[in-house]
């Protein structure tokens, strides 16, 4: 695991995607105190926000772990650990401190695309969780709401919600739950097309590690090849000096060894 110092973990695609799920976690809460604790939405909700906890700790512990100043790193985060445990929903609104320490870097910083893109696989990583994360939040909660209305529907509950938005993201399709009703089925289209995206992007992660040792091994012999052949250019050049330097000595020679006849 590559080592990492500083604030520069800050602006690294897992922390990136911590920023992210803060702004999604402090919708959650603040629309829980609005929601009834009986309602099916508060305890979807509810579940949903301990999951982003889950991530929220993930996310702090690789931080952790890479960190060469561990010490230091929790003196300065133990807030947002603090701010990540589950079910105790107002401790959330301590993340703010987060999200403004982020934004003010990303704001000074000229480097968040080179860090992204010296990070590919981390940042494939980071965004599968996160679409992963918000389709779970949108759709189950959409789904609820669009047929909750409707009589012949067979989601009626958080969990039927959440089962159904995984087995379409999926598309494996189980039938037990289905919409019925018209906008119910277009969010179902919109999932399914997200669920293949998303499976895309994990076939594609999984291939890179799998291809990796080779490409590293073209790489260094396409280093060593760059090595040598600098090593030939640089005694070329001493070959020459050599040549010019023997050619001037000569001319001086012949020149002296003239000037003494006469």
């Amino acid at each position: 695991m590559k080592k990492i110092d500083g604030v520069k973990h800050e602006l690294h695609p897992m922390s990136l995607m911590a920023l992210i799920l803060s702004f999604m976690s402090l919708a959650i809460v603040t629309s829980l105190i609005f929601i009834p604790q009986t309602d099916d939405v508060y305890r979807l909700f509810l579940g949903i926000d301990t999951f982003i906890c889950l991530m929220f700790w993930c996310q702090l512990l690789t931080d952790l772990c890479r960190s060469k100043q561990k010490i230091n790193y929790l003196k300065t985060h133990w807030l947002d650990f603090i701010a990540s445990i589950p079910i105790i929903e107002p401790v959330r609104y301590i993340r703010v401190l987060q999200i403004f320490r982020v934004l003010r870097l990303i704001r000074s910083s000229q480097q968040v695309l080179a860090h992204i893109r010296s990070n590919r696989r981390e940042a494939t990583v980071a965004t599968i969780f996160l679409l992963i994360t918000v389709l779970v939040t949108v759709g189950s909660a959409l789904i609820l709401i669009l047929e909750g209305s409707d009589p012949n529907a067979n989601i009626h509950s958080a969990t039927d919600a959440v089962w159904w938005v995984f087995v379409t993201i999926s598309t494996v399709g189980y039938g037990d739950h289905y919409p019925v009703t018209i906008s119910g089925k277009l969010l179902a289209a919109v999932i399914i097309i997200c669920g293949v995206g998303l499976f895309g992007m994990v076939a594609g992660l999984v291939s890179s590690v799998i291809s990796d040792p080779q490409k590293q091994k073209e790489i260094d012999e396409k280093k060593h090849r760059k090595e040598w052949q600098q090593m030939l250019d640089t005694q070329k050049r001493l070959l020459e000096r050599l040549e010019t330097l023997e050619c001037h000595l000569s001319e001086k020679a012949e020149k002296e060894h003239y000037g003494h006849k006469k």
